[in-house]
């Protein structure tokens, strides 16, 4: 393809006060083989130079942040699709489903020294605590009102005990009444934690409870050996 005497004087021109190879061809559409052809006995200053430096090196961040952002989309889509995907996954429980689900969470985070003779159930995750809590009552028949509740803090959040035991108040739905004296790890740490999602660790205990002890050792004991069915 021919080009005029005006075309290259203009790519010249550009070059000249600066332009790079690819914003001669934003401007003009001529191929990039064809302008480095014209513009090839052009000397661009230090300045210039510096200036095309700083812009190819902003545009490789540009593209970086946006390969990196894509990935970050990605992810967070791939995350969010399995997510939905496991929890439509688990549904709805039969009776005999959470049944098995609190033992194994007992076996996890119970109380099983052969000193025990209650049921009782550490942890400082809220919903781990409000599930058991739930399985409790839903399985054990367990009364809200024999459940005796002792908050451990850390003792730099000593002066915000009332806060964090109305926080397990309202969650668990048991009164303060119900709740013991806070225990307090004395070693300080170094390092301070967000409150916001610090609520110390929970202990749950249920009265009398001796003959469900008994037999959680026994449901354990049942998980433990048992096969899966065919």
């Amino acid at each position: 393809m021919l080009h005029s005497a005006l075309e290259i004087d203009n790519v010249r021109e550009l070059r000249r006060r600066g332009y790079s190879l690819g914003q001669i061809y934003e401007v003009t559409s001529i191929p990039k083989t064809t302008i480095r052809t014209w513009i090839s006995d052009i000397s661009l200053s230090e300045a210039q130079l510096t200036r095309l430096k700083n812009r190819t090196q902003k545009a490789l961040q540009a593209g970086r942040l946006r390969v990196q952002t894509s990935a970050k989309n990605k992810r967070i889509g791939l995350e969010n699709s399995l997510l939905i995907k496991g929890k439509n996954d688990i549904g709805n429980l039969t009776k005999r489903d959470l049944f098995i689900a609190g033992i194994a969470l007992y076996w996890a985070e119970g109380f099983k020294n052969k000193h025990e003779h209650r049921l009782g159930f550490c942890n400082s995750d809220p919903k781990m605590i409000k599930f058991y809590i739930w399985w409790l009552e839903k399985i054990l028949a367990v009364n809200k009102n024999d459940i005796i509740a002792r908050l451990t803090l850390n003792i730099s959040y000593k002066k915000k005990v009332r806060e964090m035991e109305k926080y397990w108040s309202e969650l668990t739905g048991l009164p303060l009444s119900q709740f013991t004296k806070t225990f307090y790890q004395t070693s300080k740490w170094k390092k301070q934690y967000n409150v916001d999602n610090y609520h110390g660790v929970l202990r749950v205990h249920v009265k009398d409870s001796i003959n469900n002890l008994l037999k959680m050792k026994g449901w354990i004991e049942g998980l433990n050996s048992a096969k899966m069915a065919k």
